[in-house]
């Protein structure tokens, strides 16, 4: 039986992992796709494989964490996961103060897809295609979901979402709109690009570092696949998916942040 491993691939989009079905009366909407044998599908990419496959990580990690909680933690998990909350509470009290506990839900989720969706490819999680008498062929089961623009653009505009509810609902649509015109109205355009241009580089950051990533580690794999480059997964893959996280969620902080206004500081 021949056996194949296949490394991570170089440069790729959000490859097709699977379709979804659809009854005739319905091949006609949007994203419907000819699948051959005159059947018709719902594209499913590998971007949102690797996204649900997050969310289910968390969601059971999260459910077994807090099961049977106690005052004093005696499980590991439950120390962890307290842990965890007690860095991000810190982190979101200095910034917004009194406006912490209004936002630390939305921060929290969004550092915690945006990390596990980081470091997934971390974990050499195989797959396999083609089973049969005469060949096995494997590799990885999962692409970074951030390393695809589809989802960082989706981060940033749900934060710009409630950055900019933020502001409507702290100074009023009149109000937001005439802060554009401040602090002397020759700076309008500027502003106005200005608010244009926060999520489109914060998706852009993140994506760019993300996707630069996994190209050097498919260089790399090409380059000299005999010594698999360890450590640089290390580096890559964990070291520069936790700061990568870090920097988009800070970013997003400080974005409510200048929402809020003076009124962080009653």
């Amino acid at each position: 039986m021949n056996i194949s491993f296949f490394t991570p691939p170089l440069v790729e989009g959000p490859k097709i992992a699977f379709f979804v079905p659809l009854p005739k009366f319905l091949h006609q909407v949007p994203l419907a796709m000819d699948v051959g044998n005159g059947e018709f599908g719902l594209p499913v990419t590998m971007t949102v494989v690797g996204s649900w496959f997050c969310m289910i990580v968390l969601f059971l990690i999260f459910k077994i964490g807090t099961r049977k909680l106690e005052i004093i933690p005696k499980t590991k998990l439950q120390i962890l996961l307290e842990s965890l909350l007690g860095f991000l509470d810190d982190l979101i009290f200095q910034s917004l103060g009194k406006y912490k506990d209004k936002f630390i839900s939305f921060i929290s989720c969004l550092f915690l897809f945006i990390l596990s969706g980081n470091i997934l490819t971390f974990f050499p999680i195989p797959w396999f295609s083609k089973f049969g008498n005469e060949s096995i062929k494997f590799y990885p089961a999962f692409r970074t979901p951030t390393a695809d623009l589809n989802t960082t653009v989706g981060l940033a505009l749900l934060t710009a979402v409630v950055f900019i509810g933020t502001n409507i609902k702290n100074s009023g649509l009149i109000g937001y709109i005439k802060g554009f015109a401040s602090p002397v109205p020759i700076l309008l355009p500027l502003n106005i690009v200005g608010e244009i241009a926060k999520p489109i580089n914060m998706s852009f950051r993140l994506f760019g570092n993300m996707f630069a990533g996994m190209v050097i580690m498919g260089l790399l794999y090409k380059a000299a696949p005999a010594v698999i480059p360890a450590p640089l997964h290390l580096y890559f893959d964990l070291f520069s998916g936790v700061v990568q996280s870090f920097v988009f969620v800070m970013l997003s902080i400080v974005h409510i942040q200048s929402s809020l206004g003076d009124s962080i500081k009653d």
